[in-house]
């Protein structure tokens, strides 16, 4: 397989942007280079794989100059002219798609002293965005800089700027939004590994919205994170519940108008939240959260990525719960609908470690030791640690089987092992306490038996 970085990026375009990107070459004004046509004619046969068993540097060459003289260096440079394009071509594509780009034209009208054109590119620019639903991070940006042109455009005819305070507030939310989203992945990051933030800015920053939380109801995505805020600071459990409903409330009454990063945010906040719960012995809201992410799949709030990949966490977080609360046909259903949007390179292992589990929820505890034992979760996430939380799966499940099946040898021996990993595993504080505690006890039964 050819592992060049232009490969790569054609291989991301669509059929579309395929045939943009053969036009964008064709035009003299990006490239005079004829044979990087003829070159790219050649390549784009194979879109979008690219993986031919065809397709080869030597074959190339022979498609470019017949019978001459092989030399690599030639399809070589002819790579790397062509990624040359394809990162230009992106990067106009970006920036014409980006709405950053009209505030940078305005802005370079503004330069150019362009004053009546300015004026009314910023009119038609603040008539755009005054028609968005729901005022998150980019609203706030794009509003102050419509107040910095205007102010720019009067500062020589008049006295007072009669927006400035308007201006104020628009400052003041789109700081909070900035506050409160850093907050939230200092919430989730303390979720996932051992360490813990302090929040006593943020208790100040709630304190004032409360105070003035009238002037925040424009902002639905603001309440979403004040109210989500306030479960995570108050020790009061009841008063924790009726912030996350009202935070519930705001989300799916304005879920269409957000943008797929804040729902996936919103999200995974939202699954702090039931987790820590959890873990502090809460089982009771087991259903509650396994009903909670079947409605994110429901919803398509798959992962941070444009693409459709499924986030590995709440994959397998969906799938212990099933496990937990003995939804069967459940995790059936979600096994078969979703095991196609987990990242290839990973669906194999994950498929299996899929069946394992659901075949011990239906009583085939050999079939779920077999597949237990042929499962290799070393290269499923980048860090080693975050492999263990699916290994400690496996010993679990495989241990459980194990005692299912009456072969107590193999799971004496096996407890053993599990013992000295848990004690190990514990020192994440906050991480998969009830996955521990299942270990736990089954290591006490088989203990137990041994005596």
């Amino acid at each position: 397989m050819l592992r060049y970085s232009v490969i790569q990026i054609l291989r991301s375009f669509s059929g579309k942007e395929l045939r943009l990107f053969d036009k964008f070459i064709q035009n003299p004004f990006h490239n005079k280079n004829l044979k990087v046509i003829e070159f790219f004619e050649l390549l784009q046969k194979y879109h979008p794989d690219f993986s031919s068993e065809h397709l080869s540097k030597e074959s190339l060459f022979r498609s470019m100059m017949g019978s001459a003289v092989y030399k690599e260096s030639y399809i070589r440079n002819l790579f790397s002219d062509l990624n040359v394009l394809a990162e230009k071509f992106i990067k106009v594509n970006l920036t014409e798609n980006n709405p950053a780009f009209e505030k940078l034209f305005i802005e370079e009208l503004k330069n150019r002293d362009l004053t009546e054109i300015t004026e009314k590119k910023i009119r038609a620019f603040e008539r755009k965005i005054k028609t968005i639903k729901v005022k998150e991070h980019s609203y706030y940006e794009d509003i102050n800089f419509i107040y910095e042109i205007k102010s720019f455009l009067i500062v020589d005819k008049s006295l007072t700027d009669n927006f400035r305070d308007m201006q104020l507030k628009n400052t003041i939310k789109l700081f909070l939004i900035s506050v409160l989203e850093n907050v939230f992945y200092m919430i989730v990051e303390e979720q996932r590994v051992n360490v813990k933030h302090r929040y006593d800015f943020l208790k100040h920053t709630l304190k004032y919205m409360q105070t003035h939380q009238s002037e925040f109801e424009d902002s639905p995505l603001l309440m979403i994170y004040y109210h989500l805020s306030i479960c995570f600071l108050s020790e009061k459990s009841e008063y924790n519940d009726e912030h996350l409903k009202i935070a519930e409330k705001y989300f799916r009454k304005h879920f269409s108008a957000l943008t797929k990063i804040d729902k996936k945010n919103i999200y995974s906040v939202m699954q702090v939240y039931y987790i820590n719960k959890i873990s502090k012995g809460d089982n009771s809201r087991n259903k509650d959260f396994l009903k909670f992410m079947l409605e994110m799949l429901k919803f398509n709030v798959l992962s941070h990525k444009e693409s459709d990949f499924i986030n590995l966490n709440l994959y397998r977080n969906i799938l212990i719960l099933c496990t937990m609360e003995k939804e069967t046909n459940i995790l059936k259903n979600f096994i078969s609908k979703y095991i196609r949007f987990v990242d290839e390179q990973s669906r194999e292992s994950v498929l299996a470690y899929s069946n394992s589990q659901l075949n011990f929820l239906q009583g085939n505890y050999q079939k779920a030791l077999d597949l237990c034992n042929h499962i290799n979760l070393n290269h499923l996430l980048d860090s080693t640690n975050d492999n263990l939380y699916f290994k400690n799966d496996i010993k679990t499940l495989t241990l459980r089987s194990l005692y299912e099946l009456n072969a107590l040898e193999n799971a004496i021996s096996l407890y053993r092992f599990i013992q000295a990993f848990s004690q190990e595993f514990k020192t994440d504080e906050g991480r998969d306490e009830k996955q521990l505690f299942i270990v736990r006890k089954l290591c006490k039964r088989v203990n137990k038996t041994q005596e």
